[in-house]
C-alpha cells in the first residue's frame, strides 16, 4: 500500500510565493502537489495523501479542507495554480467541430452528466482537441475557494502533451503508454509519431486490468512480447498489477522525471513513474 509522501526543501520561501507555481492533483482515493521554483527550474517540494477508504468527492473535499487548514504551504498565495483531475468521465473533440456553448453536447455522447458535476475543457495542442470532461463541482469549489487564479485540467492532456514530443525523437514503431491509478488506468497507443489511440478501462481487481490490458493489446494485433509499454501512476513496480503485467509482457519500462527541471533532494526517494504527469501539468497551456 502507498505510503503519504511529504517534503519541502529548506530553500523554499514563504514570503515571496509569486516566484512559484503549484500543480495540484486529485483523484477519488488521492491527492498530491508539487511546488516549481520558476526562477531556478527545480521542484522544491512534493506531497501526496492517500484516501483508501473514501468512498464519495463530498467525503473527499472535506478531507482536502482539512489538508488546507494544517499545511502551511497550502496557504500561501500562490498565483500560478494548475489541478489534474483524473476522471473517466471524458470525450475528446476535433478542435475544427469544437464550440464552447455545445460541450454538453459532446460530453453525452459517451456519458451521462451526474448531477452536481460540472464540465469543463482544455485544449491540447499535441492532437488539435479538445477533451470535455466532468469534474464534482463540490471539490472543485474547495480549490477555487483557495486560489481564484486556478486552472482545471483533465488527465489526459499533460499526458498526450508529452508523448507527442517524445514520439518526434522516437522510432516510427508502435508503442504502447499506460498511465496507472488506483481504480482506472489510461491505454495510449502511439502508432509512426501519432496517438493512435486513447481509452481509459476502470477496474476493481488485478483480474479486470488483465482482460481490459491483455484485450486491447490483442484487438489492435500488438506482439506482447516485444510491443514497448511505458509506464507511469501512483502504483509501485512491485504492486500486483505490475507483477500480473511483466508475466505477459517482456519489454516493460517506466517514465522518467522531464530532464528539464532540476529537483530538490527529497525527489530521490520517489519513484520516478509516479508523478510524471502532474509534474508536466506546468508546461501544459
Amino acid at each position: 500500500m502507498l505510503q503519504n509522501i511529504h517534503f519541502i526543501d529548506k530553500s523554499f520561501d514563504y514570503v515571496n510565493v509569486d516566484k512559484y507555481h503549484m500543480s495540484l492533483q486529485v483523484f477519488l482515493k488521492g491527492f498530491s502537489f508539487s511546488v516549481l521554483d520558476r526562477e531556478r527550474n527545480k521542484y522544491v517540494a512534493l506531497a501526496h495523501y492517500q484516501f483508501n477508504r473514501v468512498t464519495s468527492f463530498r467525503t473527499l473535499a472535506k478531507q482536502i479542507d482539512a489538508i488546507f487548514d494544517s499545511e502551511p504551504l497550502l496557504q500561501c498565495r500562490f498565483s500560478h495554480v494548475k489541478l489534474l483531475f483524473a476522471t473517466t468521465d471524458y470525450t475528446f473533440v476535433p478542435a475544427a467541430y469544437f464550440a464552447e456553448n455545445e460541450k454538453e453536447v459532446w460530453f453525452r455522447f459517451n456519458q451521462e452528466l451526474q448531477r452536481g458535476h460540472e464540465l469543463m475543457s482544455n485544449y491540447i495542442f499535441g492532437n488539435s482537441s479538445y477533451v470535455v470532461f466532468s469534474i464534482p463541482t463540490v471539490l472543485a469549489d474547495v480549490f477555487r475557494a483557495r486560489f481564484s487564479a486556478i486552472k482545471f485540467y483533465h488527465q489526459s492532456v499533460p499526458m498526450i502533451e508529452d508523448l507527442t514530443l517524445r514520439s518526434k525523437l522516437d522510432s516510427g514503431d508502435k508503442r504502447v503508454y499506460v498511465n496507472l491509478m488506483p481504480a482506472f488506468f489510461d491505454f495510449v497507443l502511439v502508432d509512426n509519431g501519432e496517438i493512435a489511440l486513447y481509452n481509459t478501462f476502470s477496474y476493481k481487481s488485478t483480474d479486470d486490468f488483465n482482460y481490459f490490458f491483455l484485450n486491447a493489446v490483442d484487438s489492435l494485433r500488438l506482439p506482447p512480447t516485444t510491443v514497448p509499454v511505458n509506464v507511469c501512476g501512483i502504483l509501485p513496480a512491485n504492486s500486483p498489477i505490475m507483477e500480473s503485467m511483466k508475466k505477459y509482457v517482456r519489454n516493460i519500462g517506466y517514465f522518467a522525471m522531464p530532464s528539464h527541471f532540476e529537483y530538490a533532494y527529497g525527489f530521490n526517494d520517489i519513484p520516478s513513474h509516479y508523478f510524471t504527469n502532474m509534474i508536466n501539468l506546468y508546461q501544459c497551456g
